[in-house]
């Protein structure tokens, strides 16, 4: 009977270990896509996938359905994924469990949980942790499906395919290395090739699509030397350096020991399985990138996890016969993978340090119904301008009157809204507003740069808002700065009306000039 529970055990655990404190960091930019995407009316959102971002739109539709009902912050952005982590854990566990017992099946599944990459994407309002998910669950439906000799597993298998691809078109590498694990223990070929031929054919015009729209990865940097880094640590550790070293002494020890004392004719399937898993999919990825544009990035390749995770807690449950000796292994893993989970889960957690929901808060704590709201057009460090923040996080525009609003999103059929050309702002201001709060860059002497996950350099270059035309059409049209509060890499500007005799010094006594 605990046997059989251990998966919806996992499962739970990990839903609670993901979902803690994931509403903390701020939302960024790419979360700021799925919530534009998915925050639009149903035709605009067929609109928007068919040019764009269609890798995520099953996604971004779950979404829309799920914001309806319970709106829109942090956390309801980010626990649905959380919840596909636990199907994900309850899968591996399951697999582990059918293969190789349920000592196994728990130090595979506490593993997955505990990842770097699973844990970082139960904060991540994206694709990403449903494509671990759909990764797990059809390498337990090949695990089922030799072991039981039945065809229904085969036949749960290829909706499933479809399924995960269209959740994230990279998982359709998984079928390559499923059809190497099927070669390999030479069961149910044809019953494999049937079934992954027909999930593949209902998934090709969506892969289609996505190939259409292929110059949305055209960003990514060239392969270099840091792939390694990548290939060895980021992609499933990341900033947890001595927790991938554990798994690795963990790998090879373990495989000395199955070597010395050999395996059972079900157990020798589990390493055809979890190998291919995590191989072919990173070795197609990366042929492709050398050959042409490169395609990997480290979470692209999230749904490998499951794979590794269970090659991982085979070894481990191979090194000794003993339980305790398994308990604490997993607890020294535990014990290396925490400073990466509280560093995902501090409020300046995201990739480069994104402030968007401080912003957001101190917005709201700060402003009175009816004041003005706009954004400085352009940052150095951003592709967009820093209205991505009210894409991102639209209780903004229930509170306040977004006067620098040029087209919405959804108007332009694109993830980012438009800003108002300084003069159109300046206009509106002048006839709406008593107070105007301007998001921009944050003000620095000096240039300086940061080092983002993405393989590239965020530049920040010296900046004053009090150079820009936003801030010159504004005072044009009699509006002074009173305040300019820091935040991380932003900073909010208020600015009021100009009494009698103001001109555009601060009233805090620090000229703008």
């Amino acid at each position: 009977m605990l046997g059989r529970s251990l998966p919806l055990l996992v499962g739970v655990a990990t839903v609670l270990v993901g979902a803690a404190f994931s509403w903390v960091p701020s939302l960024w930019w790419d979360e700021a896509a799925t919530i534009s995407a998915a925050n639009r009316p149903l035709d605009g959102f067929v609109a928007l996938h068919a040019q764009r971002d269609a890798v995520h739109a099953l996604h971004n539709l779950l979404l829309h359905g799920w914001f309806s009902l319970v709106g829109i912050d942090e956390f309801t952005a980010r626990i649905p994924g959380a919840v596909a982590l636990g199907v994900g854990a309850a899968a591996v566990t399951a697999t582990g469990r059918i293969l190789a017992g349920p000592r196994v099946a728990v130090a595979a599944g506490v593993l997955f949980a505990l990842t770097p990459r699973v844990t970082w994407a139960a904060t991540e309002a994206r694709s990403y942790a449903f494509a671990i998910a759909g990764a797990a669950v059809l390498s337990w439906l090949v695990a089922a499906a030799i072991t039981s000799g039945h065809a229904r597993w085969w036949v749960l298998y290829a909706p499933m395919v479809t399924l995960a691809t269209v959740t994230f078109v990279y998982t359709a590498t998984l079928v390559v290395a499923h059809a190497v694990t099927v070669l390999a223990v030479r069961r149910d070929r044809l019953r494999f090739l049937v079934s992954a031929a027909v999930g593949s054919v209902a998934a090709a015009p969506f892969v289609f699509l996505v190939w259409s729209q292929k110059k949305q990865v055209s960003w990514i940097p060239p392969l270099d030397g840091t792939v390694v880094r990548t290939v060895l640590l980021d992609q499933w550790f990341p900033q947890a350096p001595w927790a991938a070293a554990m798994c690795a002494v963990i790998v090879v020890v373990g495989s000395v020991c199955v070597v010395a004392s050999g395996v059972g004719a079900r157990e020798r399937i589990l390493p055809w399985l979890a190998v291919p898993g995590v191989v072919v999919p990173m070795a197609l990825l990366l042929a492709v990138s050398v050959v042409s544009e490169n395609i990997y990035l480290d979470r692209y390749v999230a749904f490998t996890v499951p794979s590794m995770a269970l090659s991982a807690g085979w070894m481990l449950a191979r090194i000794t016969a003993r339980g305790w000796v398994v308990a604490v292994g997993l607890a020294a893993v535990a014990v290396a993978v925490a400073p990466a989970y509280v560093a995902q889960r501090q409020p300046f957690g995201k990739p480069g340090g994104s402030d968007y929901t401080a912003v957001a808060d101190r917005l709201l704590e700060v402003s009175r119904p009816g004041d003005c709201l706009a954004f400085e057009p352009t940052v150095s460090w951003q592709p967009t301008s820093p209205r991505s923040v009210a894409d991102a996080r639209p209780d903004l525009a229930e509170r306040l009157d977004d006067v620098g609003l040029g087209r919405s999103a959804a108007e332009r059929d694109n993830l980012w809204s438009s800003d108002a050309p300084p003069d159109v702002l300046a206009e509106r201001a002048a006839d709406r507003c008593d107070v105007v709060w301007v998001v921009a860059d944050r003000d620095r002497d000096t240039a300086w740069r940061l080092w983002h996950p993405n393989n590239v350099w965020w530049r920040f270059e010296p900046y004053r808002f009090a150079g820009t035309d936003t801030y010159r059409a504004l005072t044009g049209v009699g509006f002074v700065v009173v305040d300019a509060e820091p935040v991380h890499h932003l900073q909010i500007v208020r600015l009021e009306r100009a009494g009698p005799g103001e001109d555009a010094v601060e009233r805090t006594g620090v000229p703008t000039g």
